[in-house]
């Protein structure tokens, strides 16, 4: 079994072997894409990017193949999502894997976000944030269960952009988008 997750910053393929109830990554690598840049401006994955991603993931499908891996999972996280290109985009993938690409809600990234901290840290209570290039998650977590997730345009990528490099403007963004979060306050 493998998953590959397209995300903002990066398209990353982990393989697993199972045994039992548990995963072990056999191969985990990824490919910088940057599928996230000046979306927040023109609305589409950029030309350029796609074709870094599209690169990655012909290689990673000769990887699975390479490794026999039975089923491939496919994510798609903020940048396809936000994307007006992301049906081509969605469909170019599911030609190269042949398999479906879900793109993620951000209430259902945040959510299984969520779960990995819960399976990797059980007991957690608290708080958990993912950032990525496109947006940020938030999700609470107590008695080993997350509660409704949230999700903001305010990943790295996302929030250079949309500041034009300026840590100050940055900063104000922020602050005005999380004012509304319980999460955040």
């Amino acid at each position: 079994m493998a998953v590959l997750d397209i995300g903002s910053n990066s398209v990353r393929l982990v393989v697993y072997e199972r045994h039992a109830r548990s995963l072990t990554p056999l191969y985990n690598e990824k490919s910088a894409c940057a599928l996230g840049r000046g979306i927040a401006q023109s609305g589409r994955l950029a030309d350029e990017n796609v074709a870094k991603a599209i690169d990655a993931i012909k290689r990673f499908a000769l990887v699975a193949k390479m490794m026999r891996v039975g089923q491939v999972h496919i994510l798609a996280t903020s940048a396809v999502r936000d994307a007006a290109n992301r049906e081509e985009f969605v469909s170019a993938v599911e030609a190269i894997i042949e398999a479906p690409v879900r793109v993620l809600s951000g209430e259902q990234e945040a959510h299984y976000a969520a779960l990995g901290v819960v399976a990797g840290i059980p007991g957690f209570e608290g708080v958990m944030g993912d950032l990525g290039g496109g947006s940020l998650e938030l999700s609470a977590i107590s008695g080993g269960r997350d509660g409704e997730g949230q999700s903001y345009e305010l990943g790295v990528i996302r929030l250079q952009d949309d500041a034009d490099g300026s840590p100050k403007k940055a900063a104000a963004l922020v602050r005005e988008k999380l004012a509304t979060s319980l999460l955040a306050n």
